[in-house]
């Protein structure tokens, strides 16, 4: 296996991904590039890169990772926004809330340099697991089609 990646698992009607790092932060990551290759499947980055912080907090994992999602995928029904590279991801743990900051460098979606995937309409709590294993983190999370 891969010290990070993702895959998509069979479904009967949403989207279903299981999502792997060897840290949290990674894990995150690859749940977050899971999220846009299910919108836009074929999508190389172009020299348009925009570079934006992100900043997220939540009383637990869960929350977090659905907040992040989700604030990724409000930004692409917003701004057409297509997220290419993650760097520099930090998760805390202070006072009980955990926190949540990212570079994301996207650049805006256009039917002529991007494929249309699937549009998903919202992230889940269903199925949603996130695990630390022996040697890595795993996520398990379902996007609504």
């Amino acid at each position: 296996m891969e010290k990070t990646g993702f895959e998509f698992e069979e479904h009967t009607a949403d989207v279903q991904v299981r999502c792997w790092g060897e840290s949290l932060e990674e894990a995150f990551s690859q749940a977050a590039y899971a999220l846009m290759k299910t919108i836009t499947p074929t999508s190389s980055p172009s020299l348009k890169l925009k570079l934006i912080i992100i900043n997220i907090n939540a009383e637990d994992k869960e929350a977090l990772l659905f907040d992040f999602l989700s604030y990724l995928l409000y930004r692409f029904d917003v701004y057409g926004s297509i997220v290419h590279n993650l760097e520099k991801m930090e998760i805390k743990l202070i006072d009980g809330q955990y926190y949540l900051q990212v570079e994301s460098y996207e650049e805006k979606f256009s039917k002529e340099t991007h494929e249309i995937g699937t549009e998903v309409k919202a992230i889940t709590y269903s199925y949603m697991k996130i695990e630390e294993k022996d040697e890595y983190f795993e996520i398990r999370l379902v996007f609504d089609i």
